[in-house]
């Protein structure tokens, strides 16, 4: 059986678009239905239904992608099994991150790849969760380090990394001592980019503490940062309240410059590393690197700052 049909049908299974799956797996719409065909005569089973404009699992095609799945990633072993000689491995591996492993953990992660895979060269890109997502569907990066998602894609190896507690953040004698809570809700509140999960989160905190407080939603002043870097800016100026993972203003804590509030608790920012279920061992072994330099950065923290999650 040949796998790379069965990779075709996998993507098809999760994508539901043959064009789509084509520019995936850069090839084109007709190569990719004369696979679906081929595996469909050898199997002697109808794998989809079509109406024309869509595409739907048929029963057996249903059943046949867990199975589909395990073979695949049964054949992924053997071969990263089979080219592992022992020699030194290189090569060019494509990284996308998201700003908080700029802000946290990439030193770590950079010195350990050096020492470990001194052959290997990481081509980095800094983007939101979102587009970092779309390029490795799009096959455009190797690996992603983003925000964790409560939902894990079948086409991808999802595995958690750290969590990241967020605090209510503000410049030292900002904040009166009386009336915390009311007090904060007529600052500026200063949050992570606009739509992204932490921002999402942060601001159902602040509506719900704000109906408790009797504060009407059009008296907020909630202005999403355009970065991280930006959001400590305005916040060591003294603009506002920042929500945000305190290990990112951990010394200014600690030497007094910003203090952090007892409020209502802020969930915390979860990261995870993703990759193709079908990567290459490059891939695959440049991905225990970096869950391993990930450690070894949650590690020189308490929890009170980060939790490591691998």
């Amino acid at each position: 059986m040949n796998t790379r049909f069965v990779e075709t049908f996998i993507l098809l299974a999760r994508i539901g678009s043959v064009r789509r799956v084509a520019e995936v797996m850069h090839t084109t719409p007709g190569a990719i239905s004369m696979r679906l065909r081929s595996l469909e005569e050898e199997l002697g089973v109808s794998l989809f239904l079509y109406d024309g404009r869509s595409m739907t699992l048929t029963e057996h095609g249903a059943r046949l992608v867990q199975p589909a799945e395990s073979l695949l990633e049964t054949t992924r072993k053997m071969e990263a099994t089979a080219r592992d000689t022992g020699a030194e491995i290189g090569g060019r591996v494509r990284v996308g991150i998201i700003e908080t492993v700029v802000h946290t953990c990439l030193p770590d992660l950079m010195k350990l790849m050096r020492s470990s895979l001194p052959g290997v060269e990481l081509d980095l890109q800094v983007d939101l969760t979102v587009n970092l997502a779309e390029q490795m569907l799009s096959g455009n990066l190797d690996l992603v380090m983003r925000v964790s998602s409560a939902v894990h894609p079948s086409h991808a190896t999802v595995e958690d990394l750290m969590m990241l507690p967020v605090h209510w953040v503000a410049r030292k004698g900002l904040l009166p001592r009386r009336d915390l809570q009311h007090s904060v809700l007529r600052q500026q509140l200063l949050t992570q980019v606009r739509g992204t999960q932490p921002y999402l989160d942060a601001m159902n905190v602040i509506q719900q503490m704000a109906g408790r407080q009797g504060v009407a939603l059009s008296e907020l002043r909630v202005s999403a940062a355009p970065s991280i870097a930006a959001q400590l800016a305005l916040t060591r100026e003294g603009v506002g309240v920042a929500l945000v993972p305190g290990i990112f203003v951990k010394e200014q804590i600690e030497r007094g410059d910003l203090v952090e509030f007892d409020l209502p608790p802020l969930p915390a920012f979860k990261m995870s590393l993703w990759y193709p279920w079908n990567a290459s061992p490059l891939v695959v072994r440049t991905a225990e690197v970096l869950r391993k330099g990930a450690r070894n950065f949650c590690r020189r923290h308490d929890a009170r700052w980060v939790t490591p999650l691998a």
